[in-house]
């Protein structure tokens, strides 16, 4: 007869997340998985699978969780304008959330890219750009409405917002004040949208 599993699973799931956004992939042992997991080797491998697989599955719940809030911000805004500047502005606030390590788990994770398999680098670069394909459709959106002049690429907008968000993570990561990134926010979508 099968045992019955006495742990909560989507817990310690992310509890590998928030570890593996912390400290990395390759810095991440299995030691450290085990005490913040609260499992030994065997419950991890037989219900998450290897280190590898682990991972992939705590970057899954990233993108689930915590990367979706920013998908969410494109789409509740009522102008394209209002989009970016809340969008920049949840990348702040995830970063200075003390509940979350810091930083963007993807964007830290493509860093150290010579880490990681085919698998686990198409689910990175995936991410990427599904945010750029957002914010370029919600620039596009805007033009149609009327917002923004119809001359403005949606795409090269969607790349410099894109590689803006990455800057900021490593600004903040850099010790940079969120009163800094604010100000950041507000000079880049000015000069973007003109």
């Amino acid at each position: 007869m099968a045992r019955t599993k006495s742990f909560n699973e989507s817990e310690a799931l992310k509890s590998a997340m928030l570890l593996f956004w912390q400290k990395g992939f390759a810095a991440t042992s299995l030691k450290d998985l085990e005490h913040v997991m609260a499992l030994n080797p065997t419950s991890i491998y037989n219900t998450f699978g290897n280190k590898r697989q682990l991972f992939q599955k705590a970057l899954d719940c990233y993108l689930h969780n915590i990367l979706s809030r920013l998908f969410e911000s494109l789409v509740r805004s009522k102008t394209a304008k209002e989009a970016l500047g809340n969008l920049l502005k949840e990348v702040i606030r995830l970063h200075f959330d003390k509940s979350h390590p810091g930083g963007c788990m993807v964007v830290l994770s493509v860093l150290e890219n010579d880490q990681h398999d085919a698998k686990t680098k198409k689910i990175l670069n995936s991410a990427l750009r599904q945010l750029r394909s957002a914010i370029t459709l919600r620039v596009e959106q805007g033009q149609k409405n009327g917002e923004l002049k119809p001359d403005i690429d949606g795409r090269i907008i969607g790349n410099h917002v894109t590689a803006l968000i990455a800057g900021m993570i490593a600004m903040a990561k850099a010790g940079f004040s969120r009163r800094e990134l604010e100000t950041l926010i507000h000079s880049s979508t000015e000069v973007l949208l003109r």
